[in-house]
């Protein structure tokens, strides 16, 4: 089973979601973490929920044990951290080797938590919480899937100032509609076209990393509304998950403005000292950025394409080149669309060999005009293609410009959300009667 079933839809989510809304305050947070045990179980099997029980046990453990630096145990106190960072890179390994890509979410970004929680236990700026809080934290239902990564004080102060209102309530199950629209309608899509072509002309590669491009976007982005969604309708406001990267000018900004939580995890972990270290900041970023390219693409295709980013990046943050920044500002945001692209030919390959067709392709070496299968598959999903290239553009700005809250505007929202909502069930319940 997958995140985008019938079942998840119509059991999982909505039974843990309703439990939590009922049960006294003080239980709320068990209800979500018994139900991110549901969604890992579900979508993983017991190998997922395994990994994961093992990864958050090992971590409160070795939380709980390892010593704070001070005068006489500042050694002891970096290696029991390093032994934290070391258990989770092992777990990671084993959820590369017995899981799927997507998988792999979960257990990412409760390595990160755990890694930021043994980091500031380290460095006494937390104390030890119980392993009962520990679970809530890691398992929360709304963030696990979504990818938000909070750290312990950030999770506790949103529970603290939780509040439910009508308004919440209904701002939140229209997130959770238009998240739901998203994975079934565009991300499903766009992963079927990119598991289906084998790039040969320039227009076969371009299609295949923009499809790669989207299916990344509206999958995590997706994910990450029905998660907001749920919260928000517990009375609890998430941080939003990507801040209209299109409207990104530079590799830095596309980097703050794609996967916005990861970046603020890393800008608390590691960068630091990111601008009188450019071999530092290139280290870091590389480990970062490398790693996630190991879990998430294919072997030495995935690493090359960290370190590549990272390198990228280093040098536009340490040595940013003023001469870019006198060009208009929709050419620069072009540029940096174009390079990320570009550098997705890396991560979307089989192996580094593939890589090299792939850019084979992208010159022209087979060819300009799309092959008979990538244009078989752009004319199939013309309409998921054109409904992903518009959600990309920031169109919350056109709706504050015309009246957000205007009854007409309203009405209308409205209206396109039910349709939303009529077309994802319709394409579940499809692939759910044809499987």
């Amino acid at each position: 089973m997958t995140f985008a079933s019938l079942p998840m839809i119509l059991y999982i989510l909505p039974l843990f979601t309703l439990a939590a809304a009922l049960v006294p305050e003080a239980r709320k947070q068990g209800v979500l973490a018994l139900g991110g045990v549901a969604v890992v179980w579900a979508t993983g099997g017991f190998a997922a929920f395994l990994l994961m029980l093992l990864q958050v046990s090992i971590s409160w453990l070795i939380l709980r044990l390892a010593p704070r630096r001070d005068g006489e145990h500042h050694h002891r106190a970096d290696l029991w951290l390093y032994a934290g960072i070391g258990v989770q890179i092992v777990f990671l390994i084993l959820g590369k080797l017995l899981l799927t890509r997507m998988l792999l979410i979960p257990l990412l970004f409760a390595a990160l938590q755990s890694i930021e929680c043994l980091t500031l236990r380290a460095n006494r700026k937390m104390s030890v919480p119980a392993l009962y809080d520990f679970l809530c934290y890691q398992y929360d239902m709304t963030r696990l899937p979504s990818g938000i990564v909070l750290s312990f004080s950030e999770a506790v102060k949103l529970q603290e100032n939780r509040k439910i209102s009508g308004g919440m309530v209904g701002s939140g199950a229209s997130k959770c509609i238009r998240g739901l629209f998203r994975i079934v309608c565009m991300a499903l899509p766009m992963y079927a076209v990119v598991s289906a072509l084998t790039p040969v002309t320039i227009f076969d590669a371009l299609l295949k990393v923009l499809c790669f491009y989207f299916m990344l976007y509206h999958g995590l982005g997706g994910i990450s509304r029905i998660g907001q969604g749920i919260a928000q309708m517990l009375g609890i406001l998430l941080p939003d998950m990507f801040n209209d990267p299109i409207l990104a000018q530079t590799p830095r900004e596309f980097r703050e403005r794609f996967c916005t939580p990861v970046y603020a995890w890393s800008e608390r972990m590691l960068m630091q000292r990111e601008k009188q270290e450019p071999a530092g900041c290139f280290l870091r970023l590389s480990v970062l950025l490398g790693g996630i390219g190991l879990l998430f693409g294919s072997g030495t295709s995935g690493l090359s394409w960290g370190v590549l980013a990272a390198g990228v990046l280093t040098y536009d943050i340490c040595r940013p080149d003023r001469k870019v920044r006198h060009l208009p500002v929709q050419f620069r945001c072009f540029l940096t669309s174009l390079l990320v692209l570009l550098s997705m030919g890396l991560l979307c390959s089989d192996s580094l060999t593939d890589s090299f067709s792939f850019y084979g392709a992208l010159i022209g070496v087979s060819g300009i005009s799309f092959s008979n299968t990538a244009g078989y598959l752009a004319r199939t999903n013309l309409i998921p293609l054109l409904f992903c290239a518009l959600w990309m553009f920031p169109l919350r700005r056109l709706l504050k410009r015309f009246g957000e809250g205007k009854l007409p505007v309203r009405i209308l929202r409205a209206a396109a959300e039910l349709l939303m909502l009529l077309a994802a069930y319709s394409e579940l319940l499809s692939r759910y009667l044809r499987s």
